[in-house]
C-alpha cells in the first residue's frame, strides 16, 4: 500500500496505503479464464496485489493505492491522464474537449460540454442509462462535501456547480485559478471521478462495496480478504476493452504471490518486499519482466505537532537529525527509492530542488551528536518513551526504533491489524508516523491535505490527512491557493516547503518508484515504458496479455 506496511519497505498512512500482512492466496484458485491461457482470445487478467484487502471503491473514499486503482478502472473523469504518463497534457474524457475558462459577472467560470453516448452500466439496484450533466454535478458536489469526501479540500475554490442542460456543466469559482490547478479536480483520479448518481443514491453507504461508474470495467464481486473481480464494460465510450475482465487477488504473503506469478497463476504481481533483490529475481526469470514507474510519491517521517514531546519544535528538530535517510533507502531498494530533502521534491511537478534545501540549511543531515545535544537543550537529556501503532512486519518502524534508541528515545511498537492502524492514524494522537504522500499534479494539494490546520484529522474544519496537526504554514498555503500567477505561486510553494522544514513538521526521506513483475505479454495499455503515474497504477481499457509473447 501503501496506507501500507511492507515487510522490507515503509509504512504509509491510512489515506495512502495498503498493508502487507501475512495472509496468502492459494496459487490454484484462479477463478477466471486466466490471462496466461493460450486458449483465451480475450484474457481475464490476474493481478496479485501485496495487500490483505481494500477499504472502499468509492472514489471519494478510496484512500489506499489498490482502492484508487480499482476506482480508476470503474469510473472516469471529465478529463483524463494519459495512461503511463501523468506529466503529459490532459486528454478529453467524459468532457467533449478540454475546457477553457471565461469571466461571467466578474467570476471565473469553466463551461464543460459532455461527450454524448457515455453510459452508466446497470447496477444491482439500477438499470443502465445514458450519463448526463446531473451525474457530473452530483459527483463534483459530492466530492467537494467534507461530510462525504476524503478529498473535499481539493475543491475549496469551487463556488457553484450547475447543469446548464443535459449535456453541459458549469463550474463557477470563488476566485480565478490556473488550468494547472483546475483540471486535476475534474480528472480521472480521486474526487474528479464521475459516479453514476442513481446507483450512488440507491446504494447509499454501500456504494463503496457495490460501485457503478462509466469506466472501462464493471464491478462484479468482492470477497473480503481474497479478491475483487471486474468485467469489461463493452459500452465504454472510448472502445471495447481488450481484456474480458480482471481478477485482483489480495496476496500479502510474498512467497505465495511470487510462486503464483512464476507458476503461471498470475499475469502481474507486486514484487517481493526484499528491495532490489526482489526485482533482480524477476529480471533473471525467462518469460517475465520488471516494470518500474517513476514519480510515485514521497516517504516522510511525520511528527505530531500538537501532542506530547513532539509538540515542541526543538524536539522535532532533534529527532530529525537522528534519522538517517540512507537506512530507509537501503531497505526499500535503490532502484525504487531515491533520497530527497524537500517536502515536495524537484522530481515532482512544481517541486523544490534539493540544492535549495541544502543551501537554506534545512536538510537535517544525519548527526547523532547534534541530535542528542538538541534533545537535552529541549528539556529531555534522558530522552522519553513513545508508542507507535504500525501494521505487522513493518521494517521501516523497526528502523525508526533503532535510530531513536541512539538518542535515548524509546519507541515501543504496537503491531495491529489494518483497520486498527488506520483508526490510530485518524485520531491525531500518533507521535511519529512513517507516511507516503503519493504523486499530486501540484504541491498545493499535498500542502493543503497534509500540512494545513483545517485539514487536521481531529477537529479540523475540513479534516483530510493532516495527521500531525501542523498549522504553521496556514497563511502561506492560503495565499498560494489564491495566486493565479504561476511564478508567484511557485515562489509561495517554495516558502511553504521551507516553513514546514524550519518547523520540522516532517523529515522527507525518499521519493518512491513503484514496480511490479509480469509475464512478458502483459501491458497496462498505455505509454511504455511508463513515465509517471497519478498516485497509483492506471490500467487502460487497452490493457491485455499476449499469451504468445515469450521474450520481454
Amino acid at each position: 500500500m501503501k496506507i501500507c506496511g511492507i515487510q522490507a519497505r515503509m509504512v504509509a498512512p491510512a489515506a495512502l496505503v495498503v498493508v502487507l500482512a501475512a495472509t496468502g492466496c492459494g496459487s490454484g484458485d484462479s477463478g477466471g479464464s486466466g490471462g496466461g491461457a493460450a486458449t483465451s482470445e480475450r484474457p481475464t487478467i490476474r493481478w496479485g496485489v501485496a495487500t490483505e484487502g481494500i477499504t472502499s471503491m468509492d472514489p471519494v473514499r478510496a484512500v489506499q493505492p489498490t482502492d484508487r486503482t480499482l476506482s480508476m478502472m470503474l469510473f472516469d473523469g471529465l478529463v483524463r491522464y494519459v495512461p503511463g504518463n501523468s506529466t503529459a497534457p490532459f486528454e478529453p474524457g467524459i468532457a467533449k474537449e478540454i475546457p477553457q475558462s471565461a469571466t461571467e459577472d466578474g467570476k471565473q467560470v469553466w463551461t464543460i460540454p459532455l461527450r454524448p453516448g457515455v453510459k452508466c452500466p446497470a447496477g444491482q439496484k439500477t438499470p443502465a442509462y445514458d450519463l448526463t450533466s446531473d451525474d457530473v454535478v452530483f459527483s463534483l458536489k459530492r466530492a467537494a462535501n467534507p461530510d462525504s469526501s476524503t478529498f473535499a479540500s481539493v475543491f475549496g475554490a469551487y463556488d457553484k456547480v450547475e447543469a446548464v442542460d443535459a449535456g453541459t456543466v458549469k463550474v463557477t469559482m470563488k476566485h480565478p485559478v490556473s488550468p494547472a490547478a483546475f483540471l486535476p479536480t475534474i480528472s480521472n483520479w480521486q474526487g474528479g471521478l464521475v459516479v453514476c448518481k442513481k446507483a450512488a443514491e440507491a446504494e447509499g453507504e454501500d456504494f463503496g462495496k457495490r460501485p457503478v461508474g462509466p469506466g472501462p470495467f464493471k464491478f462484479e464481486n468482492w470477497t473480503p480478504g481474497q479478491r475483487v473481480t471486474l468485467k469489461a464494460n463493452d459500452d465504454y465510450y472510448l472502445g471495447k476493452p481488450l481484456a474480458a475482465g480482471w481478477e485482483i487477488r489480495f496476496m500479502a504473503d510474498d512467497t505465495a504471490r511470487q510462486a503464483a506469478l512464476f507458476g503461471g497463476d498470475l499475469d502481474i504481481a507486486s514484487p517481493t518486499a526484499t528491495g532490489d533483490k526482489g526485482l533482480e529475481v524477476i529480471d533473471s526469470r525467462p518469460g517475465f519482466k520488471v516494470v518500474e514507474t517513476p514519480l510515485f510519491g514521497t516517504w516522510y517521517l511525520l511528527f505530531n505537532a500538537k501532542n506530547g514531546p513532539t509538540a515542541k519544535p526543538e524536539v522535532r528538530k532533534a529527532l530529525a537529525y537522528a534519522v538517517n535517510r540512507a537506512d530507509y533507502v537501503a531497505s526499500a531498494g535503490q532502484r525504487t527509492a531515491k533520497p530527497t530533502l524537500s517536502v515536495w521534491g524537484a522530481q515532482l511537478p512544481g517541486g523544490i530542488p534539493d540544492a535549495h534545501v541544502q543551501e537554506a540549511g534545512l536538510a537535517y543531515d544525519f548527526d547523532v551528536a547534534k541530535a542528542r545535544q538538541m534533545l537535552a537543550d529541549a528539556g529531555y537529556p534522558n530522552g522519553f518513551d513513545v508508542t507507535i501503532t504500525t501494521p505487522s512486519n513493518a521494517t521501516s518502524s523497526q528502523i525508526l526504533q533503532a535510530q531513536m534508541k541512539e538518542i535515548g528515545v524509546n519507541v515501543k511498537i504496537k503491531s495491529v491489524d489494518v483497520p486498527t492502524w488506520q483508526t490510530a492514524m485518524m485520531t491525531g494522537q500518533e507521535p511519529l508516523m512513517l507516511t507516503l504522500i503519493s504523486y499530486r499534479p501540484t504541491p498545493q494539494i499535498p500542502f493543503t491535505d497534509f500540512f494545513y490546520g483545517p485539514s487536521y484529522v481531529r477537529g479540523g474544519k475540513s479534516p483530510v490527512q493532516n495527521f500531525g496537526g501542523y498549522d504553521g504554514a496556514d497563511d502561506l498555503i492560503e495565499k498560494a491557493s489564491l495566486a493565479s500567477d504561476s511564478k508567484e505561486q511557485a515562489q509561495l510553494w517554495q516558502q511553504i516547503n521551507d516553513k514546514i522544514l524550519e518547523d520540522a513538521a516532517a523529515k522527507p526521506l525518499y521519493v518512491s518508484y513503484q514496480a511490479y513483475g509480469a509475464v512478458c505479454g502483459f501491458t497496462m495499455g498505455g505509454v511504455e515504458p511508463m513515465v509517471a503515474i497519478p498516485g497509483n497504477f492506471q490500467p487502460s481499457y487497452q490493457a491485455t496479455v499476449d499469451p504468445n509473447a515469450k521474450d520481454c
